[in-house]
């Protein structure tokens, strides 16, 4: 969903030539500016000569597992979001002043009780945040080793066009698509969600910013600072959409290592780049809904 969304929005500009890597057939025809190429990323052969092919200033890693159920095994999401980005970012380190950005997550943070800052400690039993502080040490330590200029991007919750699968947003459309109730958890956590065209605007600006090579790793947060409980957000949403849906809220218990405080502090992004929240929550999902389930008839809410 992230990678798309960051593609297209690329796909749209004039100062910027592309490529997008994929692992299966390319979703769309893009602007001309933007080439792609299918790679089997265990031909490692076949991976590097791209790269010296096309020569990047900067290589945006946003592949990962472990936000669907069921839960993949430890052994795929170590492979999926430790060694991969690790060997992405081994085969770019070669190239002179490529910029290696990766898509972490706010799920690596340690609970606060309060918004989340880039200096907070990272500590996590949540199976995907884990992988993703355990791949932030991973490529900060073969940044320093390698002298390669390292950006760490953590968005917090996101939705929009390309959501799927078994995440909250999909699966609230599809029980009101298939006429039944909608069950969740009672809905007591703080979750910050954003759009995902809210995030692929912040993934490009952080990826086009002049570097010092000299400097460790910068690191920015991504998220709207929303403290409302996911109850009141996902009742909010429906009201904006008019959707009708049966919400079960307590039907389901919560998730194991479930986290109950993932809320952004942004401020770094804001005054390194400008960067801030466009579209509201209820627009991404309409966005959605228009994509991936065109037989709901809802009403289109404001941008923001």
């Amino acid at each position: 969903m992230l990678g798309r969304a960051i593609v297209r929005k690329l796909a749209r500009r004039d100062d910027v030539c592309g490529l997008a890597l994929y692992r299966k057939e390319p979703p769309e025809t893009l602007a001309k500016n933007i080439q792609d190429r299918i790679v089997d990323l265990d031909q490692h052969d076949q991976l590097d000569r791209l790269l010296q092919e096309f020569r990047p200033t900067a290589f945006i890693h946003t592949a990962a597992s472990g936000m669907q159920h069921p839960r993949p095994d430890r052994s795929r999401l170590m492979k999926i979001n430790v060694q991969l980005p690790e060997l992405l970012a081994k085969a770019t380190s070669d190239i002179p002043d490529c910029h290696f950005i990766h898509i972490s997550s706010g799920l690596a943070y340690k609970d606060q009780g309060r918004p989340l800052r880039e200096d907070d400690p990272l500590e996590t039993l949540h199976p995907y945040g884990a992988s993703k502080v355990k791949a932030e040490k991973h490529l900060q330590a073969l940044a320093e080793n390698r002298h390669f200029s390292l950006t760490i991007v953590r968005p917090f919750s996101f939705t929009g066009r390309g959501d799927f699968g078994t995440r909250l947003f999909p699966s609230l459309l599809r029980s009101a698509v298939e006429r039944r109730p909608f069950e969740m958890s009672a809905g007591d956590q703080l979750r910050d969600h954003s759009s995902v065209n809210d995030i692929a605007r912040g993934v490009i600006a952080a990826a086009l910013q002049s570097l010092d090579h000299t400097a460790s790793a910068r690191i920015f947060n991504l998220g709207t600072g929303d403290t409302r409980p996911l109850r009141e957000m996902v009742r909010s949403v429906i009201d904006e959409l008019g959707l009708n849906c049966d919400l079960r809220f307590g039907a389901r218990p919560y998730s194991s290592h479930e986290a109950m405080f993932v809320v952004a502090d942004s401020t770094r992004a804001r005054k390194q780049f400008g960067w801030h929240p466009q579209e509201s929550v209820a627009h991404a999902v309409w966005e959605l809904a228009q994509t991936s389930f065109p037989s709901l008839d809802l009403n289109e809410p404001p941008l923001r």
